[in-house]
């Protein structure tokens, strides 16, 4: 959600079910993809984007999260890029806690995640891309396992 409209709307329907919604802004004058600046990992794990940094990764650290900063997306500058940005190397699609896709050409964000002890699957979405979007904003749960948990203890 880009607006504190859209904000309020989800802790109005999510309180009710014991969730917490916390504000997360950037140094980012026009946001759109969120995947390609901060992006869940999984619990206690984030990439966070040094290009468009976040003003509250105080409130992570503090929480004991993991936050890494992804390197540098190889895709050349020139590549046609639609409503988007070069940074959707890290915009991945994690299968479990241990699998991750990933893009095909971005070697040192596959050295990144194999460094975290995560396995890639590199899949080429070069082309892809510049129709807007990368494979976390393409693919959406359609069923989860688990109690609901706290990452934040505020």
């Amino acid at each position: 959600v880009t607006n504190y409209f859209g904000i309020e709307w989800m802790r109005r329907h999510l309180a009710p079910k014991g969730y917490r919604v916390h504000t997360v802004s950037f140094e980012d004058s026009n946001p759109l993809h969120i995947d390609a600046t901060f992006n869940v990992i999984g619990p206690g794990l984030v990439l966070s984007n040094p290009d468009r940094p976040c003003r509250q990764i105080d409130m992570f650290h503090k929480a004991g999260w993991q936050v890494v900063e992804p390197p540098t997306p190889l895709i050349p500058d020139d590549h046609p890029l639609w409503m988007t940005s070069k940074w959707l190397s890290m915009n991945v699609l994690m299968l479990d806690p241990k699998r991750v896709v990933v893009s095909k050409h971005e070697y040192t964000t596959q050295k990144m995640f194999e460094d975290l002890g995560i396995e890639c699957i590199p899949v080429d979405i070069t082309y892809a891309m510049s129709l807007g979007g990368g494979f976390h904003c393409w693919t959406t749960d359609v069923r989860r396992r688990g109690t609901l948990e706290t990452y934040f203890n505020i």
